[in-house]
C-alpha cells in the first residue's frame, strides 16, 4: 500500500523498488493491481486450499468415526486392542468406509476433531 502511495505521489519505480527492497517487477505488479482494482485488489488473501477440501471422509462419516472412538474401545468394534491408536482408527475407517488412510492422515483428522492421544500411566 505504501509503495503504491509513493508511486501515486510521483516517485519513480526505481526509487520505490529501492526503498522497499523489492524488484521492479513487483512494483509493476502492484501498480497494475492498483490501477485495475484499487485498494481492494492489493489486499492479501489466504493462500492454498480451504480447510476441508478434498477430504476422504464426508462430515457425517467423520462424525460417526469420532463418536465411535469416543464411545467404544477397539475390541468393542471388532478390532484388537484396548486403546485407540492412529493405526486402529485407520483400520476402523477402512472397515466402515473402505477408505485407507495413512497414520499421518488419521492424525490430521484427530486434530481437526479436537482429539489427541495420551500415553497411559506406567504402573
Amino acid at each position: 500500500m505504501r509503495a503504491v502511495a509513493a508511486l501515486v505521489a510521483g516517485r519513480d519505480r526505481e526509487d520505490v523498488a529501492a526503498v522497499f527492497g523489492v524488484s521492479l517487477k513487483a512494483v509493476d505488479i502492484w501498480w497494475a493491481k492498483w490501477q485495475s482494482g484499487g485498494r481492494e485488489a492489493l489486499v492479501m488473501r489466504p493462500r492454498g486450499k480451504p480447510v476441508g477440501v478434498h477430504q476422504a471422509l464426508g462430515e457425517a462419516e467423520q462424525a460417526a468415526v469420532r463418536q465411535a472412538v469416543l464411545d467404544h474401545r477397539p475390541c468393542d468394534v471388532g478390532l484388537s486392542g484396548q486403546l485407540w491408536t492412529r493405526r486402529l482408527i485407520g483400520d476402523l475407517i477402512a472397515k466402515l468406509y473402505r477408505v485407507r488412510l495413512t497414520e499421518v492422515g488419521v492424525g490430521k483428522y484427530l486434530k481437526r476433531w479436537g482429539l489427541s492421544f495420551q500415553r497411559p500411566d506406567k504402573r
